[in-house]
């Protein structure tokens, strides 16, 4: 299971003369809850997304294109500041009450794919501001 707030795993990356591939979400090798949604999302140069918590809700994500830096606070005031980038793939798990937020601070777009362990519902919320 995943220690939280949070964690990185740093992932294998099996590159041949054709590119590269490399395994993201191991559901049951990392005792990922199977009950979620995948989702992808990209940040434009300079941005940022996320500023939130979920109380229910955890989250993993990985950059697959470009490079973003993860900005991670829980609930007792820890941060810490993680970058993720397509060319050294890895994975950052955020639990509940974890606050993230993800900022491209590059010159082109990167690229996230994320699992969340709840599939978003409107009209039961589990998203708050930081």
């Amino acid at each position: 299971m995943f220690k939280d707030p949070y964690e990185v795993i740093y992932l294998e990356n099996h590159v041949d003369p054709r590119g590269s591939l490399f395994e993201m979400l191991r559901f049951k090798d990392n005792n990922i809850p199977g009950e979620g949604y995948i989702y992808c999302f990209t940040i434009n140069p300079g941005q940022v997304r996320g500023g939130h918590y979920h109380t229910k809700k955890q989250e993993w994500f990985s950059c697959v294109s470009g490079r973003a830096t993860v900005y991670i606070e829980d609930k007792n005031g820890y941060k810490k500041n993680i970058v993720l980038e397509a060319a050294r793939p890895a994975i950052i798990y955020c639990g509940p009450y974890t606050s993230h937020s993800l900022t491209n601070e590059s010159q082109g777009t990167a690229v996230i794919v994320s699992y969340g362990s709840r599939q978003h519902d409107p009209s039961n919320p589990d998203t708050f501001k930081k």
